[in-house]
């Protein structure tokens, strides 16, 4: 008998609906990151600043962030109010978002070290919010849900809601629909459009996430289910990334992923791509389409896999997949005589390419959704392992990695940019490919795959399969045991 109720009180489910709403957290911080793939245009284009004068500031900007990610993990563990420990943060930070936006994109208004100096706060200040946001994402899900078969189930949602509706549709719509209005350029009427609408449906996004969390925000979802172990000291911290191997080694693939997406979805890369290479960048967003059904019948089949056979075996997977296809891409173009002319009309290599593209951005994406619900898994690793609830430190500390990997893309694009010559300002969309762009094609690429080689082996020493996470769950389960037999 005991057994069994040991075993009841093993898992704790959430309803397929609150996970899907729940998601849309991760969509709401991730259509202001979509946003951020445009901001160099903006800078450059609208607001005067130079090529390398962004990146630079850019780059500092989230290495800043990935140094106070830590203390936001530390504030958010601490955290607890009667309208619940994840809610409140998520309102007030997706507000902080849009304040951070006026800001940044009203810089043409300034001239000088002022607008220098306004981009750089204001980029702090959007780091800083957006850091909370996007860390709730990580932490609440090891409330939400502790069910190994259902705990994938926010990557699906997470897959429609972000890696199609935001990145997938929100491309489209941006190349196909808002930039032809425009004559094809970022220009400042292109924003005032673009801007606004993305801080709103945000918003909306937000909303309805705390809808789909508000009945798990409760203290006995979270760790042992006693708000005094909850707290946290700075020892704890310490601790927590000292003896926490799987945080370790996936922090580190975390922050090495986040950076390809990142560098990926950019709209410098995607000009040099579609719009330069290939020379047609209305492409991009009709490719942008032709991503959802494939993309959701992968992560679907990635999703039943990683019920039965563990969130490792899928990541690993992943990635070996996305660094075969950004291999056959770099030797396709190596092997055609004019890209330019692939699609001119579009034959065997133009189909081939698609399948490529398509393979190495669903491949490429995919991990950095699964790591949020592998960070679950991390924080209830702690807990049996010291009995603390640590949500909030394990999100931020993959905050940290990605911050740093990531402030390093806007640094790589801009010296490589500078590197053939772009100094002053970025390629705009069907610039005449010419030697020195076609050089940088080749040294992106070069860098995404040498990113993936060496993600490739460090995840192979991830260490919670399936049977480790049972043994994780049950020890948690009797010291929820022990705990409540202490208090009766």
């Amino acid at each position: 008998m005991a057994k069994l109720v040991l075993e009841d009180a093993k898992y704790h489910r959430a309803k397929p609906w609150e996970i899907a709403l729940f998601s849309m957290n991760n969509s709401a911080s991730n259509l202001y990151l979509f946003a951020f793939g445009f901001l160099t245009y903006y800078a450059t284009g609208v607001a005067g600043l130079t090529t390398l004068l962004v990146s630079s500031v850019l780059g500092m900007a989230r290495l800043f962030d990935g140094i106070i990610d830590p203390t936001i993990g530390f504030i958010i563990d601490n955290f607890n109010t009667r309208w619940g420990k994840y809610r409140p943060i998520m309102l007030v930070s997706n507000i902080g978002l849009i304040l951070s936006f006026l800001m940044i994109f009203n810089l043409h208004n300034l001239s000088g070290t002022a607008q220098t100096v306004m981009l750089f706060i204001s980029l702090i200040f959007h780091k800083i919010v957006y850091s909370f946001q996007q860390t709730v994402t990580k932490a609440a899900q090891s409330a939400l849900t502790n069910d190994p078969e259902q705990r994938p189930l926010f990557t699906l949602f997470d897959t429609v809601f972000s890696g199609i509706g935001v990145f997938s549709i929100g491309q489209y719509i941006v190349s196909n629909l808002l930039l032809p209005q425009y004559q094809n350029e970022y220009n400042g009427d292109f924003f005032t459009v673009f801007i606004p609408g993305i801080c709103v449906v945000s918003l909306v996004l937000t909303i309805l996430a705390m809808i789909g969390l508000s009945r798990k925000d409760q203290t006995r979802y979270f760790g042992l289910g006693h708000e005094e172990d909850q707290k946290l000291s700075l020892r704890d911290v310490w601790s927590i990334i000292k003896g926490n191997r799987p945080l370790q080694i996936l922090a580190v693939c975390g922050g090495f992923v986040k950076f390809v997406a990142q560098l990926i979805g950019d709209q410098t890369f995607l000009v040099l791509l579609f719009g330069i290479i290939l020379a047609d960048m209305q492409l991009v967003g009709q490719v942008s389409l032709y991503l959802i059904i494939p993309q959701f019948i992968m992560i679907a089949i990635f999703t039943r896999i990683a019920g039965k056979k563990g969130l490792k075996f899928t990541y690993q997977t992943s990635i070996i997949l996305a660094l075969a296809a950004w291999i056959l891409m770099t030797v396709l173009f190596a092997s055609t005589t004019d890209t330019t002319q692939l699609f001119s009309p579009a034959g065997f290599l133009a189909y081939c390419f698609l399948g490529l593209w398509i393979c190495a951005r669903i491949f490429s994406v995919y991990p950095t959704s699964i790591v949020l619900t592998m960070s679950a898994d991390i924080t209830d690793y702690e807990t049996s392992r010291t009995g603390k609830y640590a949500a909030g430190v394990i999100g931020t500390i993959f905050s940290l990695t990605d911050s740093i990997a990531s402030s390093l893309s806007p640094i790589v694009l801009g010296l490589v940019f500078a590197g053939i010559g772009y100094v002053d300002g970025f390629p705009q969309p069907n610039e005449p490919l010419n030697p020195a762009l076609m050089q940088g094609g080749y040294m992106l690429l070069g860098i995404i795959i040498a990113v993936f080689v060496v993600t490739a082996i460090l995840i192979r020493f991830y260490p919670l399969d399936p049977e480790t996470m049972e043994e994780v769950q049950a020890k948690i389960a009797a010291k929820k045991a022990q705990k409540a037999n202490e208090t009766a």
